[in-house]
């Protein structure tokens, strides 16, 4: 122990023995040996798996495509039937909310965004809807 801090305290520089260099260089060798033999053969095992695989993969592409094809079409279609129930559903729920009467028409902006229920009042809104478009059409002409 006191050997190494003499070493490691000689004229301002901090020196490493050789016993410290031999030990790390095999500490490097046991750690990373068995390491770059672990790479080389799971390479060693990839090349030769694709190699055997290669023609195989070849011979059966049009088949792997063709089912390939399937199941995309097969998830596109589930796709546009959930689409559909969804548009289903917001139609029936459409549906009935008018049949019920608690249908909303529309936002009236001088009220402060509240709805306005559909209760036979939907004619008398069409002229409003109309002279508030007409109006501020008129207002963009002269700004």
């Amino acid at each position: 122990m006191a050997e190494g801090q003499q070493l490691m305290e000689a004229s301002g520089r901090r020196h490493v023995s050789r016993k410290t260099v031999l030990f790390a260089s095999l500490a490097g060798v046991a750690i990373g040996g068995p390491l770059l033999g672990m790479m080389g053969f799971s390479f060693l095992a990839t090349l030769t798996l694709l190699l055997i695989t290669s023609p195989l993969l070849i011979l059966f592409s049009p088949l792997i495509f063709s089912a390939a094809c399937v199941v995309g079409f097969a998830f596109l279609g589930f796709a546009v039937a959930a689409a559909m129930a969804i548009a289903g559903m917001s139609t029936v729920t459409w549906v009935y909310r008018s049949l019920t009467g608690r249908r909303a028409v529309g936002y009236h902006e001088g009220a402060a965004g509240k709805l306005v229920e559909a209760g036979g009042a939907g004619k008398d809104w069409t002229g409003y809807l109309q002279q508030e478009n007409l109006m501020s059409r008129a207002k963009n002409l002269f700004i």
